[in-house]
């Protein structure tokens, strides 16, 4: 399964990276205005795809759209837009669940980089602690956790095809929202 997962959204990965705005924090190029929007793309992608994970994996663990809540609330950034987006991803299998944690739980990793270079933003210096890009071990424990769940289980392939897309339809969402929050913004 997680071989297949792995290989089936390669491209999907490498993709949204060059289209993600993180890629500024990496550089230190990164404006304030483009960190908040940042925090809210990842926000509504996160909070829409989890609330659909936790439908089937009852005990699913992941807060990143809290953490991400918490840093837009010191930020004063609106979150209203959310709402917008909110039938645009659906789950409706265990299969398809464990496909978008893949994702969602597989991002602990580039998050843990990402944290290590917000503090050399220039623009960034005036935030508080961050508590998304906070580099806390806890995303990467739930991550092992998930291989593990998966590792430990047998699946046909039928259900290792779901995960697969719904793996795939995962990446495609976050830039499907990376792409239509920039375009709010600017017009905003």
């Amino acid at each position: 399964m997680l071989n297949n997962l792995r290989e089936s959204t390669k491209s999907l990965h490498k993709e949204l990276e060059n289209e993600n705005l993180a890629a500024q924090i990496i550089s230190h190029q990164i404006s304030l205005e483009n960190y908040r929007l940042l925090l809210l793309q990842n926000y509504i992608a996160y909070k829409i795809t989890e609330t659909e994970i936790s439908k089937f994996i009852l005990d699913y663990q992941s807060d990143k759209s809290d953490q991400l809540a918490k840093d837009l609330q010191n930020l004063n950034v609106d979150t209203s837009i959310s709402h917008q987006f909110q039938d645009k991803f659906s789950i409706s299998t265990y299969e398809e669940a464990l496909g978008s944690a893949y994702v969602v739980l597989g991002s602990a990793l580039g998050g843990m980089y990402i944290s290590k270079e917000i503090s050399k933003c220039p623009e960034l210096t005036a935030i508080s602690t961050p508590h998304f890009f906070n580099g806390d071990r806890q995303g990467v424990k739930s991550w092992n956790q998930f291989v593990k769940e998966i590792n430990s289980q047998n699946f046909s392939e039928v259900q290792i095809a779901s995960a697969s897309r719904k793996a795939q339809e995962t990446f495609e969402f976050f830039g499907y929202i990376f792409r239509n929050t920039a375009e709010i913004s600017h017009k905003a």
